[in-house]
């Protein structure tokens, strides 16, 4: 299992969030972690600015994965404080920390899998979501997969919420 560890300086937070992480990557199939020592869950005050790291619709720094170099293992840098923020109003439901979490995770996922298996599908940023992509399939299939003849009113129901958490963003900027 790859370690968890948390770089936290000012910010706390929320308890569930090593959970959720422990979660995401129990679903991942063995094998594709390989060659990854640590998820690092930080806060934006500690992530370097010179690099770009992925980001939100608002620019925010989200998460990085920083290949094998000098003979130190692989890791990602999952930005805690963003991805809540990213989460609310809903981060009292475990589907949507999965989702929130995941998104970023199997992201910075398909990039190491890129790295390390030379795949020969699509490279760089296409080639992580496509990694992201598959990796949340099997995830939601396998945590969530009694919820699937609710997924078009589930679908519908997320559209609607993610606008609602917009319009409120636009009001208070």
């Amino acid at each position: 299992m790859v370690a968890i560890r948390e770089n936290y300086h000012t910010y706390v937070a929320p308890k569930w969030v090593t959970r959720t992480v422990e979660r995401l990557l129990a679903s991942i199939p063995e094998g594709h972690l390989s060659g990854l020592s640590s998820i690092v869950l930080t806060e934006a005050a500690a992530v370097e600015r010179a690099r770009q790291p992925r980001r939100n619709r608002g620019r925010q720094p989200l998460g990085r994965y920083h290949g094998a170099w000098r003979g130190e293992q692989a890791w990602i840098e999952l930005v805690v404080d963003q991805i809540v923020a990213d989460l609310r109003p809903l981060d009292k439901l475990q589907v949507a920390r999965d989702l929130a979490f995941g998104r970023v995770l199997f992201h910075e996922v398909g990039h190491h899998l890129h790295d390390t298996r030379r795949g020969t599908g699509p490279t760089g940023e296409a080639g992580a979501e496509s990694w992201r992509a598959r990796l949340t399939r099997i995830h939601v299939a396998r945590c969530y997969g009694y919820l699937r003849p609710l997924a078009p009113l589930l679908w519908a129901l997320r559209k609607v919420v993610m606008g609602l958490s917009r319009s409120a963003r636009r009001r208070t900027q």
